[in-house]
């Protein structure tokens, strides 16, 4: 059987039932006995499983050692020449800046230089055009032949063709010579503009770089100061969950405060014996309780005071729960009289420290708690002024009337239907 129970780990509640103490005893360390050994096992096995993972990974890590022989930490911020976060993050924006501000100027200079390119493609054929028609002209001049045959040329034809052929020749010369003069400064200023732009663009590297991370610290300070701003929203968000919660846990506590009080006041309802036991003669019913009261206590002003109104402490036909519900809040030694369904005659609901109490008065012949050799009063009022000054058997007297919440339970009592 012991076995069988250990195997399971159960124990039949009807075995359990029959076993004393020792032997409960005996079976619970048994059983824990195996627990322990099973988790033992279980991690064991566990371990023999990493080491074999361990093992098949062969990656091993080593550390550089001080000239204590201990492992070499560094703790950033202690050494004397290392930098602060706030020193460090600066020049890495500086950095940043730095190579947004170059990344700049290489995209300017490629740019500067696809448009002399572009330039230079454009002039090409006019020069090449200019440069072919001076050809030309020096071929019809043939500067290659001797001065006897150029005189014999020009001797040979017409002096108005000569003249004008010379004097064409020259003003086509003088012409393209001009152009493309024109052409190449035109060039040639272009490409100083472009120059003298870059240079100036480099030398502006370290103000470029300066603006940019002008621009990096005002994003990273807008960036914080909406992060702030973020958090205090947060923070007060929080703040107002937590009151909220705060709140319903008190609601919770003072619901829960009042479920046990109100069953501990239940649980603990006795009605006190120091005066004697109940009588026998119990009521039938709540109906005839209020007849008895309408008949008997009324005629005798019971409840009532000189000005022939119903006393404070006088809260007509009630339950004993209906009382500790009205007493639960008050403070201690405040009390409360009812009519009783026990016995013909009343009951006083006393709060005290621990849990109400509660004492049978019985009304025939005279006023006095129910039992024998007990003070007997002419009136019920008499009782409880004695009291407000005497203390009953727990040692308490009866100091504040508990407030009456409703007059229905009196008015129930002196209706004729």
């Amino acid at each position: 059987m012991l076995q069988q129970i250990l195997r399971d780990m159960y124990v039949d509640p009807e075995i359990l039932a029959e076993l004393d103490e020792n032997q409960k005893q005996t079976l619970f360390c048994k059983m824990r006995e195996e627990q322990v050994r099973r988790w033992k096992a279980w991690n064991d096995k566990v371990e023999d499983e990493k080491e074999i993972k361990r093992n098949t990974k062969n990656k091993n890590v080593s550390f550089m050692q001080g000239e204590d022989g201990e492992p070499w930490v560094w703790v950033m911020g202690e050494h004397q020449d290392d930098q602060t976060i706030e020193e460090i993050l600066r020049e890495e924006a500086i950095e940043k800046a730095r190579q947004l501000a170059e990344k700049e100027t290489d995209e300017l200079r490629r740019r500067m230089e696809s448009e002399i390119i572009s330039d230079y493609i454009e002039l090409t054929p006019k020069i090449e055009k200019i440069q072919s028609a001076s050809e030309i002209v020096e071929d019809d001049m043939d500067i290659y032949c001797s001065v006897e045959e150029i005189q014999k040329k020009i001797h040979s034809k017409p002096p108005s063709i000569n003249n004008y052929t010379f004097d064409h020749y020259q003003n086509k010369t003088n012409k393209y010579s001009i152009e493309e003069k024109v052409l190449q400064d035109n060039s040639m200023n272009n490409a100083q503009k472009v120059a003298h732009r870059v240079a100036l663009w480099e030398k502006r590297l370290n103000e470029r770089t300066c603006e940019i991370f002008q621009n990096i610290q005002k994003k990273q300070q807008l960036v914080a100061k909406e992060a702030e701003e973020e958090e205090k929203k947060k923070e007060q968000l929080w703040l107002e969950q937590e009151r909220k919660a705060k709140q319903a846990e008190q609601k919770i506590r003072e619901i829960a405060r009042r479920a046990r009080e109100e069953h501990r006041l239940t649980s603990n309802f006795e009605i006190d014996t120091a005066y004697g036991t109940v009588n026998s003669g119990a009521p039938p019913g709540r109906n005839a309780v209020q007849e008895w009261y309408r008949e008997k206590e009324v005629v005798r002003s019971a409840t009532l005071n000189s000005s022939n109104k119903v006393e404070p402490w006088f809260h007509g036909l009630i339950t004993r729960q209906e009382a500790e519900k009205l007493l639960l809040d008050e403070p201690c030694g405040t009390y409360l009289v009812r009519l009783s369904e026990r016995i013909w005659g009343y009951a006083i609901s006393y709060k005290a420290k621990d849990k109400c109490k509660h004492y049978l008065v019985n009304a025939t012949p005279k006023y006095c708690f129910v039992g024998k050799n007990q003070l007997e009063y002419d009136t019920l009022g008499e009782l409880i002024k004695y009291h407000q000054q005497q203390p009953l058997t727990g040692g308490e007297t009866l100091k504040f009337p508990c407030p009456r919440h409703s007059m229905k339970a009196i008015h129930d009592l002196f209706d004729d239907k």
